[in-house]
Formats: structure tokens, C-alpha cells, sequence
């Protein structure tokens, strides 16, 4: 059997733009899955919280949607369903999701610098905006494990996929750990939110 195609749209240096989008009220999703997930998985026990964000990453430049428009063509942002943050990573020679396949490790700048949200402005200082979206930060004692999915073969200017964050009780070393077996399909009683042959993936603790 032939491997998925794992080709990815090129991003040049000149910068790579992130939107993120989160449910204002429950996510039925997420809620559901962490149901599920400590209730049947191997480490679900370890799981103090799941959230899940919406994730398009876009190409700046002529080929590149603006923000503006991502916002207004409805598809990626609706004001009555989401909260937004718009976040921005400047000069990168290669792509965040280069090499994705396989589980790599997510880069730490990664989404980048807050550059707006429908959120208060006093969200937008580091760190702050990327927490609110996913839940909040951690609370003592609790790692947060970010992992970002994305199907394979997509083409164009627009990366879409999805991005979840799994609180987790201890280490961030263990918790990066616990936090790939649950999220990462690979056993009946391992992994829920991704399947490997479908989705690049990756991952860090934070």
C-alpha cells in the first residue's frame, strides 16, 4: 500500500501567519472526547482538561489571504461561535509544519507574536492570548501538551487542521509522554484525536 502524499504548501521567508479560533461557549467536541478518553484510555487518568482550537496557517504576500479576509469570508471565524487570536512568525526560512510527519516536535515560537483578537487588548501580552483560547494557563502541578494535526496532502496558500491542548498532571518531560499515547491513535486503548495514516502531527509540552 502505497504512503499518503505528505506535500505541503512552501512558505517563504518572508513570514507565516496563524489563525485561531475557539468555541465561546462548550466545545461538544472536546467535552465528549475527554469523556471518553479518561474513561477508556490507557493514562486517562492523568487528564485534568482537553480544549481545541480551529488552526489555518497562511503564507504573508500575494498569494497569502490577508486576515481581514480570512475573518470576513466566514468559513474560518463566526463572531456568533468563535473567539479569534491572530498570530504572526516573521522570517522563517522553512515552515513551522516542515517535516510534520512522523510527530515532530512543535516549534516552541510556535504560533508566534499576538497580532490581534475580538478578545480585551490586556490578552494580547505574551503568552496570555494563546492560553485564553485553550482553556487558560496550567494550574500548579498540571503540564499543558499542545499537539496541532493537519491532514495530509493540502495544497494552496492555506494550512487547515486542528490544534488541542490536554492538561496533564506532572512533569512536562511525562506529561509530553501521556499526552502523545492519548491524543495519538495507535492501539484501541491508545489515542483518540488523531490517526497517524490520515494526519501529520506535532507536539510539545508547555
Amino acid at each position: 500500500m502505497s504512503s499518503p502524499s505528505t506535500s505541503q504548501p512552501a512558505v517563504q521567508a518572508a513570514g507565516q501567519t496563524t489563525l485561531l479560533t475557539s468555541h465561546k461557549g462548550v466545545d461538544l467536541h472536546a467535552a465528549t472526547a475527554l469523556l471518553v478518553m479518561k474513561d477508556r484510555l490507557d493514562g486517562g487518568h492523568l487528564l485534568e482538561g482537553l480544549f481545541r482550537c480551529e488552526m489555518h496557517t497562511f503564507r504573508d504576500g500575494e498569494e497569502g489571504p490577508s486576515i481581514s479576509r480570512l475573518l470576513d469570508v466566514g468559513r474560518y471565524f463566526n463572531p456568533n461561535k468563535h473567539h479569534y487570536g491572530h498570530f504572526s512568525m516573521a522570517g522563517r526560512e522553512t515552515p513551522w509544519f516542515d517535516g510534520a510527519p512522523g510527530g515532530n516536535i512543535l516549534d516552541p515560537q510556535w504560533p508566534g507574536t499576538a497580532e490581534g483578537t475580538d478578545l480585551e487588548p490586556a490578552t494580547m501580552e505574551e503568552g496570555r492570548l494563546y492560553d485564553l483560547l485553550l482553556g487558560g494557563a496550567p494550574a500548579p502541578g498540571i503540564s499543558a501538551v499542545d499537539v496541532v494535526s493537519f491532514p495530509y496532502g493540502q495544497e494552496g496558500p492555506v494550512l487547515s487542521g486542528e490544534l488541542w491542548r490536554l492538561m496533564i498532571r506532572g512533569d512536562a518531560e511525562t506529561a509530553l509522554k501521556t499526552g502523545i499515547m492519548l491524543a495519538v491513535a495507535s492501539h484501541r486503548k491508545e489515542g483518540l484525536l488523531i490517526n497517524p495514516h490520515m494526519e501529520a502531527w506535532q507536539a510539545a509540552s508547555r
